[in-house]
């Protein structure tokens, strides 16, 4: 835990600086967008891939759910003055910095690495972010990172067995784009 506070530390002396502490804000709480944006964008390019990445980054919350159960802590701002100013409540793993995670890992196991690697980077820029702008503590983003990691390992064993539901969604939804352009 002495780990954990001095790079908490660490990091709160980079505050200060106004643009950059509203640019933190920023990324903090809305670099997640860019989920739902590449999981649309996935769904275009590679269906399969896209519910794929889906299916883990809902796994890897749910896993991060039941981290938060086995294990909890009060975010930082309960303790310290920080650039955002929280209600006391678990912080541990941060779910921001999981679903970013949890979808990335699979579009890069899925060799997507365009658009996997700009997740991964968005997610562990949002992990940084939270924990500079007061909400996470370092292990929290590392316990996000262990859970999404989870997400993936347990998707890439189930995935081939739930076939028989994901396979005729994404026929079904061919289906549909198929008529909806004959008709427009």
């Amino acid at each position: 835990m002495a780990l954990d506070r001095q790079l908490f530390l660490w990091v709160q002396s980079l505050t200060g600086n106004p643009v950059l502490d509203q640019a933190m804000v920023f990324l903090a709480e809305y670099l997640v967008m860019l989920v739902p944006l590449s999981l649309i964008y996935m769904w275009y390019r590679d269906r399969e891939v896209s519910l794929f990445s889906f299916y883990t980054a809902v796994t890897g919350i749910a896993l991060s759910y039941g981290l938060g159960l086995i294990y909890a802590h009060s975010n930082p701002s309960a303790f310290f003055d920080t650039i955002v100013s929280y209600a006391p409540e678990n912080s541990f793993p941060s779910q921001h910095t999981t679903v970013i995670i949890a979808t990335a890992l699979p579009l890069l196991y899925r060799d997507k690495e365009e658009v996997g690697a700009l997740l991964l980077v968005s997610g562990l820029l949002t992990g940084f972010a939270r924990v500079y702008i007061g909400e996470h503590w370092p292990m929290d983003i590392l316990g996000a990172v262990i859970a999404a990691t989870s997400g993936l390992l347990i998707c890439i064993s189930t995935w081939p067995w739930l076939e028989r539901f994901w396979r005729p969604l994404i026929d079904y939804s061919r289906e549909i784009e198929e008529y909806l352009f004959d008709k427009f």
